[in-house]
């Protein structure tokens, strides 16, 4: 009777809800049965939808437990508001994986007659599902044996990872753009409708839109919501199942429920695990389920976030591991939660995302002892079907959050934003390589009043202008384009009361702290070194004026002659500057006030009231090591007799026409015998040399004295004048005042031309008589010496004070100290320590003055000639990097034409003959494809095909001036190459040579090799392209 009485109410709609106990309860995917009672490990739930169901309810203070080594896929998300709640795992192995993926099984060769035999479909409609408001999910994302796939896309990369732009051409009014490299794809009219259109739009943004109208006359994509889009910003199109195409990618139909994939591999897909993301959350804990505790899961594949925290106070969430969620952690008006000792990889927009609403107090939240890495290193990828993004770190709106002892490393854009209400705490966080994808922010970027920025350790961003990065402003090329914006500290506009303190600030691309039209703010005892300029303060804002700012008792040191202490903009009093120590040991350039640079004595003389007790450290080191010195190339260096050769000029106002401004001085005793005297009474003068003759990637160096009678600076140019017109090659500023400046300035011409000058330009503020002497310019064979060994920056990135074995070598401080043994460092503090002598190997080693190549990011084979690394395609186009940008050549332009056939696989070595020897003429010209042929061109005979080699490389050994030797690589190791038909091995020994031997620094398969001309520097280019260059004649290594 009973039962039947449960029946007819289960008929009804009336049973009631289970209860279940406040205890610990077991969930495995693997051995579970969602009928069993779940109360012990061997008569557990299997799986989350048990968690979820209508008849259980969880009573306060229960745990529930989750079987490591085991999948779960789904959401955890319970019924009712229990308190006290622990989710955890059980067992041994692995986490536990949350996964907000399906695996998706029972793959087919595709019979789609718009696909190609190497694709195959499966069926996903049993996981497709509407919501309440009738809405479907989807496949957003396909793993493959847990690696990203491709959304079909034009144009193809082997990873989404990877870099293949289109450019926009030119915008063509709101909304729509042209380009005639994709005109030129050849696709009718309405192609792309329905396609997603993935664009860096801006330096610091990318955005994600449906595409309304392809027009194919000229390349014109219409695209929704896109607004005015300026020409040379790096774009692709996906979401088109005509464009899989390439190994890797695949497509979801919602039509027909389906998903179709051209397998990375030959394999047979159903052998390998297949993952398709479709669940927004892994886990949510919302709605006052107070006191929550969830440890020792990973979350994994989530399209929307890993874990929600929502309206819930006193969370935990600690030692979980979250890789490939949207989002890994939002939380909203959640007080007192703590997030610690988790670890996020991979997650495409945001790590750890915190939010309030105006006026909500977070209380006693703290994210703290967090591991971050790569986030946001998909290009575009961040958002999947329509909205714009950035991709960072930690996002930190609402009021007063902590965040501390976070590591954070390689993301795409900001490190740590702080936004909205601000009054943050960020303390003792290290934080490295941001904005590795786009451009113009920090690893810490302020955009809220009163924070506490202390403590931090702020490296290595970079500000990403890669070939993607458009025109800054003109809707037409040519057009200028932003430099790299990586900073340590950057900000938005007109903030105040914040607080930068105790800080280590190094080796960032653009500026250390970068303020604009801030009020209020202390910059104190940070250390800032070997950023592009240290300290920056801008009034750009036009609203409200930088003012009483503060800064003090920091270390601001410089490495390089072009980098600048202190930058202000116009004539603004920004402040105080107090107590700081500054340091350029290769320059005496130290502050650029209002576009005027001075030297630290003529801006303490100008401005004695802006900066008071702080000091100039005095160093000087040389930059480079000559080791061959040419003939001077000026005729008159010493003006021991006259001016010739030489001529001056400066601007009379009241007359405005130029005076005479130089005469030859033998009165000058700090000189030597004669000088050449240059006096100016109004805004400028002017000193040029003669004409001279300049080499292209030839090293120069230029030697001058220079004495003045006070204050001032000299912008040194290398200018190219022809026809009236001047083109500046290089500029330096130098320092002069009341005693005798010996300098050197070591260059490297961009171009051949006979029309080189130099230019000696000072300006109103400074000094109005000085003189020079030994003015000489010589062509010179010369290394950089490694700035960064002379003055060395010694980092305790730890909670724990540390102890650095000096292993021998002598330093000093720069307060003069000598220091040896070892250096004790804080936690989360920093010390520049001077190399004087000892220590083997931490002697100051140099490092060749090499112009950086430039990779193709999906490219398979390359050669170097006069420092540009060219690329093959099966196509027979040549790609490579020049003036900013890629372009590309052909072998048909070459006169060298296709081999018959073409080529018939991916290329995977490629060599142009620079020297030659009898077996392989200079000019010659050696391909190799994956498919094991060998292409060999030679002049006067054409093309050659052979299909005796299949090499994962080839490069050229350099011999000796009349000759050079073929190596593939095989693998990891070199081996001679024997040309097809050339009458003998032109290797002897035919042993294989491990890159292990020649100590090659990295793990990662290489994938390129070339030389450059001389056959001095060898470059070795790894799968995520990586260069390190081994020096021949110093048997060293070095990474680019």
């Amino acid at each position: 009777m009973f039962k039947k009485l449960l029946y007819l109410l289960g008929l009804m709609g009336l049973v009631l809800p289970l209860t279940v106990q406040s205890a610990t309860y077991y969930v495995s995917s693997s051995s579970g049965n969602d009928a069993n009672e779940g109360t012990s490990e061997t008569n557990s739930w299997q799986t989350l939808n048990k968690l979820s169901e209508v008849e259980v309810i969880f009573e306060d203070n229960s745990t529930i437990l989750f079987k490591r080594g085991d999948v779960f896929r789904g959401t955890i998300s319970l019924k009712r508001k229990p308190q006290n709640l622990t989710f955890g795992a059980y067992g041994s192995g692995d986490n536990p994986v949350i996964a907000g993926s399906v695996q998706i099984t029972g793959w087919t060769p595709t019979k789609h007659k718009a696909l190609g035999r190497n694709v195959y479909e499966a069926d996903v409609s049993v996981f497709i599902q509407k919501d309440e408001k009738g809405v479907e999910n989807t496949i957003e994302q396909l793993f493959v044996n847990g690696k990203l796939m491709t959304i079909a896309r034009y144009p193809n990369v082997d990873s989404p990872a990877d870099k293949n732009w289109l450019q926009v051409g030119a915008g063509a009014g709101k909304d729509a753009f042209t380009d005639p490299e994709l005109a030129a794809y050849s696709k009718p009219d309405g192609y792309w409708k329905g396609a997603t259109l993935r664009i860096r739009d801006y330096s610091w943004t990318y955005k994600v839109r449906e595409i309304k109208n392809y027009s194919r006359k000229n390349g014109k994509l219409t695209v929704t919501n896109l607004g005015d889009q300026l020409p040379e910003w790096g774009y692709f199109l996906d979401g088109k199942l005509e464009e899989l195409d390439h190994p890797g990618e695949w497509y979801y139909d919602a039509k027909a429920k389906k998903v179709y994939l051209y397998p990375p591999t030959s394999a047979d897909p159903n052998t390998d695990l297949i993952e398709g993301s479709s669940y927004q959350v892994g886990l949510s804990i919302s709605n006052k389920k107070d006191h929550a505790v969830a440890e020792n899961l990973t979350f994994r594949h989530a399209t929307q976030t890993g874990v929600q925290i929502l309206a819930s106070s006193h969370v935990t969430l600690r030692n979980c591991h979250f890789d490939h969620n949207v989002t890994g952690i939002t939380i909203w008006d959640s007080p007192d939660v703590l997030i610690q000792n988790n670890t996020f990889d991979h997650q495409f927009k945001v790590a750890i995302l915190l939010l309030a609403s105006k006026g909500f107090d977070v209380k006693d939240s703290v994210i703290e002892k967090n591991q971050i890495t790569n986030t946001a290193m998909y290009p575009a990828y961040g958002v999947r079907y329509d909205g714009i993004y950035n991709g960072m770190g930690i996002i930190a709106f609402g009021k007063a959050y902590t965040m501390r002892q976070n590591t954070i490393e390689d993301t795409g854009h900001i490190g740590i934003y702080l936004k909205a209400e601000g009054h943050h705490l960020v303390e003792n966080n290290v934080i490295r390589k941001s904005l590795l994808l786009l451009n113009d922010g920090g690893a810490i970027a302020i955009s809220s009043d009163g924070n506490i920025i202390r403590g931090n350790i702020l490296l290595d961003s970079v500000g990403n202008v890669d070939e993607s990065n458009g025109c800054g402003h003109l809707n037409k090329t040519p057009c200028p384009h932003h430099h790299a914006y990586g900073m340590g500290i950057g900000a938005d506009n007109t903030f105040k009361n914040n607080v930068i303190e105790g800080n280590t600030i190094a080796n960032n691309q653009h500026q250390g702290i970068r303020l604009n039209s801030f009020i209020n703010t202390k910059v104190r005892n940070n250390l800032i070194y070997n950023n592009k300029n240290q300290i920056v303060f801008e009034d750009i804002n036009g609203n409200k004026q930088s003012r009483n700012n503060v800064v003090e008792n920091n270390i601001i040191y410089s490495l390089h002659p072009d980098q600048y202490g202190v930058k202000q903009s116009n004539n603004t009093r920004h402040g105080t500057f107090k107590n700081n120590v500054y340091c350029n040991p290769y320059s005496e350039a130290f502050v650029v006030r209002d576009a005027k640079i001075y030297s630290f004595g003529h801006w303490q003389k100008a401005f004695s009231s802006l900066d008071k007790n702080s000091k100039w450290c005095g160093l000087h080191f040389e930059e480079y090591t000559v080791s061959q010195i040419g003939e001077n190339l000026f005729a008159n260096s010493t003006f021991e007799v006259d001016d010739s050769n030489w001529s001056g000029a400066t601007f009379n106002k009241s007359t405005g026409k130029w005076d005479t401004a130089i005469s030859v001085d033998t009165t000058q005793a700090k000189m030597d015998g004669g000088s050449l005297k240059v006096v100016f009474k109004n805004q400028i003068a002017l000193v040029s040399s003669q004409k001279v003759d300049f080499v292209e990637n030839q090293w120069y160096r230029l030697t001058f004295s220079v004495i003045g009678k006070g204050f001032g600076g000299i912008k040194l140019r290398i200018n190219k004048v022809e026809s009236g017109n001047t083109t500046t090659l290089h500029e330096r500023y130098f320092a002069y005042d009341q005693t005798r400046k010996d300098y050197n300035w070591f260059f490297q011409s961009p171009i051949t031309t006979d029309s080189g000058k130099l230019i000696f330009h000072t300006e109103e503020h400074d000094a109005k008589t000085y003189w020079l002497d030994n003015v000489a310019l010589e062509p010179v064979q010369a290394t950089k010496n490694d700035a960064t060994q002379k003055s060395q920056l010694f980092i305790n990135e730890t909670d724990q004070t540390k102890t650095i074995d000096l292993k021998g070598a002598t330093y000093q401080d720069l307060n003069g100290k000598k220091v040896t043994g070892n250096l004790r460092l804080e936690p989360f503090s920093s010390q520049i320590l001077i190399y004087i002598s000892g220590g083997g190997g931490t002697t100051p080693q140099p490092s060749p003055i090499l112009e950086p190549i430039v990779v193709k990011a999906n490219a398979t084979n390359g050669q170097i000639v006069n420092g540009v690394l060219y690329h093959l395609n099966s196509n027979g186009d040549i790609d490579f990097y020049v003036d900013d940008k890629w372009q590309s050549n052909s072998l048909d332009e070459l006169g060298k034409g296709m081999p018959p056939g073409g080529f018939s696989a991916e290329i995977t070595g490629l060599l142009y003959a620079i020297q030659g020897n009898t077996s392989l003429p200079a000019g010659s010209f050696v391909v190799t494809d994956s498919s094991g042929k060998v292409y060999w061109w030679k002049d006067g005979s054409g093309w050659q095909v052979d299909n005796s080699k299949s090499v994962d490389a080839l490069f050229s050994l350099y011999v000796n001036p009349t000759e050079e030797a073929l190596y593939s690589l095989d693998g990891n190791n070199l081996m001679p190459f024997d040309l097809p038909g050339s009458g003998g091995e032109l290797i002897s020994d035919p042993i294989p040579l491990p890159l292990s031997d020649i100590a090659f620094p990295s793990n990662e398969q290489v994938k390129i090799i070339s030389r450059d001309n001389e056959g001095q520097f060898y470059y070795f280019v790894t799968e995520s392209n990586e260069v390190h260059v081994l020096d021949m004649q110093a048997s060293k290594w070095y990474k680019q």
